[in-house]
């Protein structure tokens, strides 16, 4: 499939997600709440202002987030159009939410000071470009907070082979899930210091990556 196939059929697996997304009934979605506290204590030891959530779905994270920190100044972005109509009908204080390209961020260059995504990496056909524009849009010394799937190298070719076809079959956008190595290279070419960068449990990939100069 071409870029623009994978993230028009996200856009419509997600737009069928919204209506059930924030029900506590939202299958496999459910997982998803898994990734939250992890950012939220990687955000305690990391002073902040101003924050990016990519892939906000209907804006959870910042929600949760804005419990925590209600001063902070929280932007959440999302591919889909129904999913942050989900997130502006809840009317956070000191969030905005908007449609937008997470290859193709709509903001100025060092507009934030940690910029996260959690769960939805593995939905984006240029990988390199969202590290590229997450690496732009952090000011110096911000930081990448990121959470997806990973594994061992046997589990991730039975993934991206054999279920991610099948998750095609059904309707879902995901492109690939990546492994520890390859998201640091990716760091590494977009001018991102890994600071942390560990598989976890759950099949999970926990990444806090630091601006600095690219290569």
């Amino acid at each position: 499939m071409t870029e623009q196939e994978y993230k028009a059929m996200s856009i419509r697996e997600f737009t069928k997600a919204a209506a059930i997304y924030d029900s506590g009934h939202a299958g496999l979605y459910e997982m998803c709440k898994d990734d939250y506290p992890p950012v939220l204590e990687e955000l305690k030891q990391c002073p902040f202002q101003t924050l990016l959530d990519v892939g906000c779905g209907t804006g959870p994270m910042i929600e949760l987030l804005l419990k925590e920190f209600p001063d902070k100044c929280c932007t959440g972005i999302d591919l889909t159009p129904r999913m942050i109509e989900a997130a502006q009908a809840k009317h956070l204080a000191n969030a905005k939410f908007l449609v937008g390209d997470s290859e193709h961020l709509p903001f100025e260059a060092g507009a934030f000071d940690v910029v996260i995504c959690t769960n939805s990496f593995h939905h984006y056909p240029n990988p390199q470009a969202f590290m590229q524009e997450a690496a732009r849009v952090l000011k110096d010394g911000g930081r990448l907070i990121l959470r997806d799937y990973t594994s061992s190298p046997f589990v991730l070719w039975l993934m991206n082979h054999i279920e991610m076809p099948l998750a095609h079959l059904c309707g879902h956008g995901d492109v690939k899930i990546h492994s520890c190595s390859e998201v640091r290279e990716l760091c590494a070419v977009a001018g991102l210091k890994v600071r942390k960068l560990e598989p976890q449990k759950g099949f999970r990939l926990h990444l806090v990556a630091e601006k600095g100069e690219p290569r």
